[in-house]
């Protein structure tokens, strides 16, 4: 481990207790880390074909190699997280996880042979997932498994060779430098397991949205909201968990109860329903108006007993108008959803107020829209509000003032952003997430967040967060609708973002032989430390 003169790490020695009699300062209980072996110089990384997307899956096997241009950086899957578990007879054990894949690393069997990486929520022995880490001389370390003893060892000295674990040796083959860099964005393996909704009777299996309302009224306080736009239907699923070729998704829009913010456990979270579709879906929460093809509902807010959801509204890829729905809340799974219309909203097409709802305490709710531009490479981000206590009482900021009706055009706007557009409220800041078009095939696929202390601007410079680096036979995954979900505080000050991936790329059929993957249209999870956004 590279060695600390700061002050920051004198204090977390004291405070931790964990001091080292060598001088060398302990390991936190959370570091982000490289582990660069000794003799072949070569980073412990996630092996695979990245084109095929084979670094986020289970069991992809560890392997060696260096830093991918000379004088470059580090990726994503050179990256470790050292988390503390457990003391046993005076051994501190961690888990080690990737920062791509958010997987961590498990011992395969008692045997030598191939480190794997595995999904935490994958049945196995909880010791498999624990490791050690020997201090043999200064900065570096053996890595061992508790379950089996054995340690992190290369299998040979080439780029690409596979990392293996074998008994303890004392010839220094196993020796790991170990050097604390900068905590990084970085994949959250739960909330992306959480979409991987493959129980046939669970309802909503896989959707291209995910707006997430947190509840606080009666018996409904913890749980949480999660609002889908089109979404397959649990009953769809073939045998080998994919979609037929043929087929359709059901909805037009669903809504998911979750019932806690740290159950991630798919099976626990069922779909809400409602008594009086017109369609004859109860599923379908939000009503398909007449002469349109699809409502497709987006951020909401809960106020009381009621949550107020933003619905867009139009036929094939165009909006023809939108709309505010009230869902009534009640302790089980069937609400009630009523569509109404704030004042000035009917009939905006420019502009879609489907960016977020946020709640500061000032009370006002803030809706943010986007209107886009350039193709809709770009866009111009406008703000409405409305009382706390007047949900259809809108209005709408024109850049100097509050006013009775929208205001389109650059004098308007609060920020500009890319092709997409999120917003939400943490620490005394508005949020603002956007990211590059991911439709058009486009090597730009970065993801941005800026950051205001009024919800009418100025925004910070939009800082890059994360590159989506997802495949679909080998070519750009398509990807949109990112939303910030910042009531998802996981104790380490880091923001939960998703985004969500669509069947196809560019040039691409959807279907691969007789099926369509539901993976391309499920939620994707990642978080990024409040440090790196200024929160």
């Amino acid at each position: 481990m590279m060695r600390c003169l700061t002050v920051a790490c004198f204090l977390l020695s004291l405070l931790t207790g964990h001091h080292d009699p060598a001088g060398t300062p302990p390991i936190p209980d959370y570091a982000t880390v490289t582990l660069q072996h000794i003799k072949t110089g070569k980073y412990l990384e996630i092996g695979g074909d990245l084109l095929q997307n084979e670094k986020f899956k289970d069991s992809a096997t560890l392997q060696q190699s260096g830093i991918p241009v000379p004088g470059g950086t580090l990726k994503r899957w050179q990256k470790w997280h050292l988390i503390y578990q457990t003391t046993v007879n005076g051994t501190r054990y961690y888990h080690i996880r990737n920062l791509h894949s958010g997987k961590l690393l498990s011992a395969p069997s008692d045997a030598g042979g191939v480190v794997i990486q595995l999904s935490a929520t994958l049945p196995q022995h909880p010791d498999q997932l624990l490791w050690s880490l020997e201090e043999q001389e200064a900065g570096q370390y053996r890595i061992r498994n508790k379950k089996n003893g054995l340690a992190l060892s290369p299998g040979g000295g080439a780029a690409g060779d596979m990392v293996i674990q074998e008994a303890p040796a004392n010839d220094r083959r196993q020796y790991w430098n170990m050097t604390m860099i900068e905590h990084d964005t970085y994949r959250d393996d739960a909330v992306v397991n959480f979409f991987n909704r493959n129980n046939t009777s669970l309802g909503s299996a896989a959707f291209d949205q995910g707006n997430s309302i947190p509840l606080t009224w009666g018996p409904n306080k913890g749980k949480v909201l999660w609002v889908t736009q089109d979404a397959w239907d649990g009953v769809q699923l073939q045998p080998n968990n994919m979609f037929a070729c043929q087929d359709f998704h059901r909805y037009s829009n669903s809504v998911l109860i979750q019932p806690g913010k740290t159950d991630w456990h798919p099976d626990n979270t069922p779909n809400m329903t409602i008594p009086n579709s017109s369609s004859g879906k109860p599923r379908q929460v939000f009503d398909i108006q007449p002469g349109t093809s699809w409502t497709w509902s987006g951020p909401g807010i809960e106020i009381g007993n009621k949550v107020y959801v933003h619905c867009g509204e139009g036929n094939g890829l165009d909006a023809t108008g939108q709309s505010l729905y009230r869902l009534t809340q009640s302790a089980g799974t069937e609400w009630k959803a009523e569509r109404m219309m704030p004042d000035g909203l009917e009939g905006e097409k420019a502009i879609i107020y489907s960016g977020g709802m946020v709640r500061p305490g000032d009370g006002y709710v803030y809706v943010f829209g986007r209107q886009g531009i350039h193709f809709n490479y770009d866009g111009y981000v406008h703000v409405a509000r409305f009382g706390e206590d007047a949900p259809l009482q809108w209005e709408y900021y024109n850049g100097r003032e509050w006013t009775g009706s929208p205001d389109t055009g650059s004098g308007a706007k609060i920020a500009d952003v890319r092709g997409t557009l999120s917003m939400a409220y943490l620490n005394g800041r508005y949020i603002l997430m956007t990211m590059d078009q991911g439709f058009n095939c486009d090597t730009a696929r970065r993801i941005y967040i800026a950051t205001a202390s009024s919800p009418t601007g100025p925004f910070t410079a939009p800082i890059p967060v994360y590159t989506i680096t997802e495949y679909f036979k080998g070519k750009y995954a398509r990807y949109y609708t990112p939303v910030i979900h910042p009531e998802f505080d996981n104790g380490r000050n880091e923001l939960l973002l998703t985004y969500c991936l669509n069947f196809s790329a560019c040039g691409e059929p959807s279907c691969e032989g007789a099926y369509m993957d539901p993976y391309y249209y499920r939620v994707k999870g990642i978080r990024v430390p409040y440090a790196k956004l200024g929160l």
